[in-house]
């Protein structure tokens, strides 16, 4: 049946929301022309010619067409992640299998470093000024979605999320000091969000942070932390306490490695071979210049951090899902089973077509988020919705993958 073509009123209603650069396009984007209702068509004729000539791209809004040197670039991360990480598996896969954690080697993890500093594969999305590449967030989510396809652990240096938080936050001083050093890779940086009783809801963040002068005293636990026991400094986030009656909140420090009163409680080994830490601080003492932003307004910066983590686990996961496909279709061609293969099976076919459409699916909304970004708009809530519906989706990929595999996919 019809869908109902709205009245000219709503339709007017409509157009009296919109803003007026969108008039001309809303013409084409809210009816078809020649369902109109002749009496809005001279209203909506004036509102055209009425409205700038930039008014087009109300509804083009997203291109979907890559610039052709951001295209050169992922098709050079994908030589990078097939001639030089994908050859690494073997080895990684043999040590997680012995009890060892899914590490490089630091002579592997320095080798790749050297060669993605050679090909240019090196500060991607670091601003110019700085000797980066400055590429836009929608280049960066086809990069990530290559690195997605190996279970080598490596991203293209510096690892993004701390770079941005420290390019949103820091002082002139504090660029010198610490993020200067970490986009050349001189440096190795953690951060300290968690805790043992606060995880999702940084409300319930114990640790204190006390203004004693010239430094601040801090106590508390951080846990689930990467790299603990490579990191030159963690920026931790804790409750404040100006000292001078003032409200405090969430504020985020710079603490240094061997700062006294920090220290590396505990190493947590993860499931698929992963190793996180737990860091303690017992009055462990730092320079009021280690304050990173102002007080209070740690929240801020941490958000801009976690959205930029959450595309590239979205993108990750496009690339782990693409690769449990492609071996699920590999198993189903040559697997015999009842007579015949995988492949003439209804139910693995439908597998396969429903695998790839939420592979599209999860890379539309990865390239929606990105773009929105990329526009300034404010996507906390569509990179949430993305890294769930992403990790979602490729933890089916991989689990039809190895049911295809049968008790080879258990190996």
């Amino acid at each position: 049946q019809p869908a109902a073509i709205p009245s000219s009123s709503q339709l007017v209603a409509a157009m009296a929301m919109l803003p007026r650069a969108a008039s001309a396009a809303a013409r084409r984007c809210l009816l078809p022309a020649a369902r109109l209702p002749a009496a809005l068509v001279p209203a909506l004729s004036a509102a055209s010619r009425a409205s700038p000539p930039a008014s087009r791209g109300f509804c083009a809004g997203i291109s979907f067409r890559q610039p052709e040197e951001h295209e050169m670039i992922r098709d050079l991360a994908v030589r990078f992640v097939d001639d030089f990480l994908m050859p690494l598996e073997p080895a990684l896969l043999e040590r997680e299998a012995s009890g060892q954690s899914l590490r490089l080697s630091p002579e592997e993890a320095s080798s790749l470093k050297v060669k993605a500093k050679e090909l240019g594969l090196w500060g991607l999305d670091l601003p110019e000024q700085f000797d980066g590449v400055n590429l836009p967030n929608t280049a960066l989510v086809m990069i990530d979605e290559e690195l997605g396809r190996t279970i080598v652990p490596f991203t293209f240096p510096p690892d993004s999320p701390n770079l941005h938080m420290m390019m949103e936050a820091c002082n002139e001083e504090q660029k010198e000091r610490y993020m200067l050093p970490y986009s050349r890779g001189e440096t190795v940086s953690a951060i300290g969000i968690s805790e043992p009783g606060a995880g999702a809801d940084p409300r319930m963040m114990a640790m204190k942070a006390v203004r004693q002068g010239d430094s601040w005293l801090l106590n508390g636990t951080k846990i689930w932390i990467t790299r603990g026991d490579t990191m030159d400094h963690i920026i931790v986030m804790a409750q404040a306490d100006p000292g001078d009656g003032s409200s405090g909140g969430i504020t985020a420090f710079f603490v240094d490695t061997g700062t006294p009163g920090m220290t590396v409680s505990r190493a947590i080994k993860m499931l698929g071979g992963q190793l996180t830490f737990e860091v303690s601080f017992e009055d462990c003492r730092i320079p009021a210049a280690n304050l990173l932003g102002t007080v209070g307004s740690g929240f801020a910066p941490m958000q801009v951090r976690l959205t930029r983590r959450r595309l590239e686990m979205a993108a990750w996961s496009i690339g782990i899902a693409r690769r449990a496909l492609e071996m699920l279709i590999q198993q189903a061609n040559q697997r015999v089973v009842f007579g015949s293969k995988l492949a003439d099976k209804q139910a693995i076919q439908w597998w396969v077509a429903d695998l790839a459409t939420k592979i599209h699916a999860t890379r539309m909304m990865a390239l929606n988020c990105a773009w929105k970004q990329d526009q300034g708009m404010d996507v906390k809530t569509e990179a949430s919705m993305l890294k769930f519906y992403a990790t979602e989706m490729a933890t089916d990929a991989v689990d039809k993958s190895m049911q295809a595999w049968g008790a080879m996919g258990m190996t």
